[in-house]
């Protein structure tokens, strides 16, 4: 064979082997995103043809009966992992990393076999799997053509060696492939910032592709342990001007007035002028929370900072891995104790992370218990669950207050080593007894390792290690069974600090197919009745699912009223992500569910992961409620829960804030994109949308907001890779 056919033939194989790497991204793309820029289909090319390039020129050098072999299990391998990273957004409308995926595999084949095959064996399933197997069908079939005189014995023979030449060559076309993918991503600031310092997952595949997607996350994978976080050196304070009226809720001619040990406590705020300046630092804001307004002044009251014993600046100083995060600590502000530091100190607490519970659901007539507790409580006007990691990562932005840079696999990182921080083991230093309650499978997300490290003193149960003898096995499980069967065993111990994991809201949404949709069907079709709603289907079905919070929910609050400690209790909710089992084959901007249920088109996180959360007390009843307009979300629970109960904590540790407090309200997402009380900023447009068009924002408002969001990003990193918590709470029980 000449060397020319050789070179056709290794030419035809790289061709092929680019072509099916590219042809398998352009589907996943078109699949799993609505919104589409070309630079993203040129680095698809560019990284495809990289990919086809290197491969073909490694595998080429191999016998012909080594290329039969490689090149079939190489597609295989694309094959498998597109069509995992598919499903897996069909159900949870994110792409999975690779640490989420790893942590979830097992238990989703093993506990949601149903929803795996729901997914899989329909049209839609089918015929994606089908696309995405095109290329491994197409090798079978043309194989022969494509590599039919490859030498059987390999190419390192010396007749041959110009052909390993042209392998060479291959390669260095991969890397030029790659270099200038490289280059195009680093002259746009957009791409340059997704690649590096605003790196996220899916932002990352949806940008790059998902290959490159995975070789950046495997990057990163490597780098957490070994690589120094950097944080970004701003200077934090700044000035912002406005004119006009001030944003609601953010200086306002009224007082705070709430009630502690009986006596009320009134803290009075001046009202800004049209031109007032504000003076702005990182983790600070003039901005409150807004209750009864009254004329008479009253003298403002002196309060503290929400701060623990720790030294940051001389942990910092004594070097160690875990300094640059020490100084970086020891330059933020912390937010001030107010008059409702304390307000729940001694209660019991019941905090619920409620499986796809949403705002949206909330009616006064069909979920009279929530609305009662939403309205008259804290009210979250403004509120939002990021949605990162599924339900896992729900729950560890509930109960850590940190976002989950680790994925699924964050909250057994962050309790192999102990949990300092979270309400368990705050509580449980007070002297509180603690029960920690999930009416599913025990060992599903490994609970049964991380739940009974969060301080519980009274462990963990679930199914499988005790609660399968107290509840019906339906699926979803029942809501008002797990409260019904678990109230007995923590109402007399008080103080109890109580969590539940529920599970009735989980999908799939159809009368069919989920239990509690079928036992609360009746319900919401008169609900829908009476208020003249055309709701389709899965909309019902998700809204008669939750009907089994509500009555547990309202089965909670008439025990605790019967006991006579309702006044002595407190009950928090929030959801553990959006209700993403309502479409099945839908992403941002084509939601008809979501939608339909919002009442409003779903086209940006912002709007995908606005909900609702609850806290409630049954002393605050007889008040005017607490309002919260600023955004807020599920990171500020816990630094919320820390000033209410009164706990040390130290606010500095935390990159949600205490939502009472005067920290600057800020919400963030995944993919890096923002919201304040001034507005809301896309990172994937760099547009900023003002709250108030006749607000004036700073030139460097912007670049300043988003350098907080990159160094609290960074900082929830540094949290797991360097176990922080736990040096810092090691160095202060170290006597001097």
């Amino acid at each position: 064979m000449n060397l020319q056919k050789k070179k056709r033939k290794k030419i035809q194989l790289t061709v092929f082997l680019s072509l099916s790497c590219f042809y398998m991204e352009i589907v996943f793309k078109l699949s799993v995103e609505t919104l589409h820029t070309g630079s993203s289909f040129i680095f698809l090319a560019l990284f495809s043809l990289c990919a086809g390039l290197v491969v073909s020129g490694i595998i080429s050098l191999l016998p012909k009966r080594a290329v039969q072999i490689l090149v079939p299990v190489y597609l295989g391998l694309l094959f498998l992992i597109f069509v995992v990273e598919f499903l897996v957004y069909r159900q949870f409308k994110v792409a999975y990393d690779l640490k989420t995926i790893l942590n979830a595999a097992t238990d989703a084949l093993g506990g949601f076999g149903a929803d795996i095959r729901r997914l899989i064996f329909c049209f839609d399933g089918i015929s994606h799997i089908l696309l995405l197997l095109l290329p491994l069908i197409l090798w079978f079939i043309l194989r022969e053509k494509i590599i039919g005189q490859l030498p059987q014995k390999g190419i390192w023979r010396r007749r041959t060696r110009r052909t390993a030449y042209f392998s060479l060559a291959h390669l260095a076309g991969g890397a030029a492939c790659y270099g200038a993918a490289l280059f195009l991503i680093l002259c746009c600031d957009l791409h340059k910032d997704i690649y590096t310092n605003q790196y996220n997952f899916e932002s990352a595949v949806m940008q790059f592709g998902l290959g490159e997607g995975l070789c950046l996350d495997i990057r990163n994978l490597a780098s957490s342990k070994t690589t120094a976080h950097v944080f970004e050196s701003t200077e934090m304070e700044f000035v912002q001007s406005t004119t006009g009226t001030f944003p609601e809720n953010v200086l306002t001619n009224s007082k705070e007035e709430t009630v502690s040990d009986g006596k009320t406590v009134v803290q009075a705020k001046e009202a800004a002028s049209a031109q007032e300046v504000i003076i702005l630092q990182e983790g600070t804001s003039s901005q409150s929370t807004k209750t009864v307004q009254e004329d008479e002044p009253v003298t403002p009251i002196e309060y503290g900072q929400s701060v623990a014993s720790f030294d940051f600046a001389a942990l910092a100083a004594a070097g160690g891995n875990c300094a640059d995060i020490d100084a970086y600590v020891s330059t933020l502000t912390p937010s001030s104790q107010n008059a409702y530091t304390g307000l729940f100190e001694g209660k019991n607490l019941i905090l619920i992370c409620a499986e796809a519970f949403s705002g949206f659901l909330i009616d006064p007539e069909l979920t009279p218990t929530l609305y009662r507790l939403s309205t008259n409580g804290i009210n979250f006007n403004d509120y939002y669950q990021q949605s990162i990691a599924g339900t896992t990562g729900g729950e560890y932005q509930l109960l850590f207050g940190l976002i989950p840079t680790s994925g699924g696999s964050s909250i057994k990182e962050i309790t192999q080593n102990g949990t300092h921080t979270n309400m368990g083991e705050l509580l449980n230093d007070q002297g509180y007894f603690g029960m920690a309650f999930h009416n599913s499978t025990y060992t599903y997300y490994d609970r049964h390792e991380t739940h009974t490290r969060l301080g519980y003193s009274g462990g963990y149960m679930g199914v499988g290690n005790g609660l399968e003898d107290l509840i019906s096995p339906k699926w979803p499980a029942s809501d008002l069974e797990l409260v019904q069967e678990t109230l007995p065993m923590y109402i007399d111990k008080q103080p109890f600090n109580v969590y539940y994991m529920t599970v009735s809201g989980h999908s799939v949404y159809a009368f069919g197919n989920n239990a509690m949709s079928r036992e609360n069907k009746d319900a919401v079709d008169a609900w829908c009745a009476k208020k003249n709603l055309s709701y389709t289907e899965p909309v019902r079905a998700y809204l008669a699912a939750n009907l089994e919070l509500e009555k547990a929910v309202a089965y909670l609050v008439e025990t605790l009223e019967e006991k006579g400690i309702a006044d002595d209790t407190v009950i928090c909710i929030a959801p553990d992500h959006f209700p993403y089992g309502l479409d099945s084959d839908a992403s941002l901007g084509n939601m008809p569910y979501l939608s339909e249920l919002y009442g409003y088109p779903v086209n940006t996180y912002e709007e995908r992961d606005r909900s609702r959360a609850i806290i409630w007390c049954g002393a605050l009843e007889d008040k005017e409620p607490i309002i919260v307009d600023t955004p807020s979300s599920s990171l500020d629970i816990l630094p919320t829960l820390c000033n209410l109960f009164g706990v040390e904590w130290d606010s500095r540790l935390y990159v949600g804030r205490d939502v009472l407090s005067d920290a600057l309200p800020l919400v963030f997402f995944g993919n890096y994109d923002w919201k304040t009380d001034l507005g809301y900023y896309s990172s994937t447009s760099k547009i900023f949308t003002p709250t108030d068009e006749n607000a004036v924002i700073p030139e460097d408002y912007v670049e300043k907001i988003s350098s907080m969001v990159r160094n609290r990003m960074t900082f929830s990193k540094s949290v797991l890779s360097n176990d922080y918590y736990t040096h810092v709470y090691d160095a202060v029980s170290v006597p001097e």
